[in-house]
């Protein structure tokens, strides 16, 4: 296999906290570690030389560390969460007041139910242009992800408060409220993420268990397609809880690409593991730290990323076929792993890693072998990732994963040696 372009990197100067793109990948949300604004980067590429990002708004709200952003592609809406248990939706304005394309995209989500439109109960048009639409969140401790359904209809919060809050938008009260999912964690809800139908959630905790829910809100959306709920099911019911053996905390979700709509997920154990039916078996035992970060790519490539600051390359050959450790770009380490219940090394000799790195990263800077070639990495923990769509992965420069940390840069990983 030939050797991965190196990366065009980006350094903002500052630690990223979280990262999201918007839908053609020109503009970014992000958060710093320094900072409680959420600021938008807009991409400058010229004819030659590497592209840059200008920074064109702060939106000024919350109170703490924004924990989680995320940027719905259709609709144009950036979400954004923080420790101070509050979460916001913020819509691009347009000069006249009027709704923006984007916007009236996803009030229509909504199906006439109620979608992304209205200015929202303490709505303003200040902080470059965008209006802050206030989210009841019903948190009682800090929210720590968010995640909007593909339908852009609605979201999901995760909170230390071991519950997750979907919000929906109240066209009478003109705000966006939320239905609480309750009783069936035990420890923070730290990953959500959407089924491709809307209508089902998964979770992902530091009780160590993945979980999926009933997450539809009867009398908002159009009714659930036959067969997608259990017959009876609420909203709000646990429909599946499943771990490997000797699983560690759940740091990562993601729905796989195709035909087969298995989850994928990162536990501390340093494990890749796969829901799919109604049981948790493992992909891949890593060799080296956890992944805190997953994406997946296409229906044959998904990517991690995490304390090692390195971007693992996992391919299968279809659907049917088991994932594998393809390659390991800009890090130490790297080599194949397969299927066992714990990752090589045992959880020990993570612990003893991670004491040594003071949570700072392996040298993320260092050559990564492993079926691809060296590349540059990070030097901290990865913070984000995200995944182009193929329709805008052939613009210049040409990526298709972004990866953001705690060392401040964004990277842009050009990984067509494995599609």
């Amino acid at each position: 296999m030939a050797s991965a372009p190196l990366p065009v990197v980006t350094r903002t100067g500052s630690p990223i906290q979280a990262i999201a793109f918007n839908g053609d990948c020109s503009s970014i949300a992000v958060s710093h570690s320094d900072s409680n604004d959420v600021h938008v980067y807009q991409l400058s590429a010229g004819a030659t030389g590497p592209p840059s990002w200008t920074k064109v708004a702060s939106l000024d709200g919350h109170h703490m560390l924004v924990s989680g952003l995320d940027w719905s592609p259709r609709g144009d809406q950036i979400l954004s969460c923080s420790h101070d248990r509050n979460a916001f939706v913020w819509t691009r304005a347009r000069p006249d007041g009027a709704l923006t394309s984007g916007r009236a995209a996803a009030a229509a989500a909504g199906s006439g139910a109620g979608g992304g439109g209205g200015a929202g109960a303490g709505a303003g048009a200040g902080a470059g242009g965008w209006e802050k639409q206030m989210v009841i969140t019903r948190l009682t401790k800090g929210a720590l992800c968010v995640k909007w359904s593909p339908s852009e209809a609605k979201f999901a919060i995760g909170s230390a408060a071991k519950v997750v809050s979907v919000g929906y938008f109240d066209p009478e009260a003109k705000w966006w409220a939320c239905r609480v999912i309750r009783k069936a964690h035990e420890s923070s809800v730290v990953a959500v993420a959407w089924h491709p139908n809307s209508v089902i959630l998964a979770t992902g905790s530091t009780d160590r268990r993945v979980r999926l829910f009933n997450a539809y809100v009867a009398g908002y959306e159009p009714e659930a397609p036959a067969g997608t709920l259990p017959p009876g099911s609420a909203f709000g019911e646990c429909i599946l809880e499943v771990a490997h053996p000797e699983c560690g905390w759940v740091h990562a979700l993601s729905w796989s690409h195709g035909g087969d709509q298995a989850l994928l997920y990162a536990s501390h154990d340093s494990v890749l593991g796969t829901v799919r039916g109604p049981q948790a078996t493992v992909a891949v035992s890593l060799p080296g730290l956890p992944l805190k970060q997953l994406a997946s790519v296409s229906e044959r490539v998904a990517v991690g990323a995490g304390w090692e600051g390195a971007l693992l390359v996992f391919t299968r050959r279809s659907a049917q076929d088991a994932w594998q450790l393809t390659a390991t770009l800009g890090g130490g380490g790297g080599g194949s792993g397969s299927g066992g219940s714990a990752a090589a090394g045992g959880t020990a000799s993570t612990v003893k890693q991670l004491a040594a790195m003071h949570l700072g990263g392996a040298g993320g800077g260092a050559a990564g072998s492993g079926g691809g070639g060296g590349t540059a990495g990070h030097s901290a923990l990865v913070t984000g990732l995200h995944a182009r769509g193929a329709a805008t992965a052939a613009g210049r420069p040409r990526w298709h994963v972004a990866s953001a940390g705690l060392d401040g840069a964004i990277l842009l990983w050009d990984l067509s040696p494995f599609l």
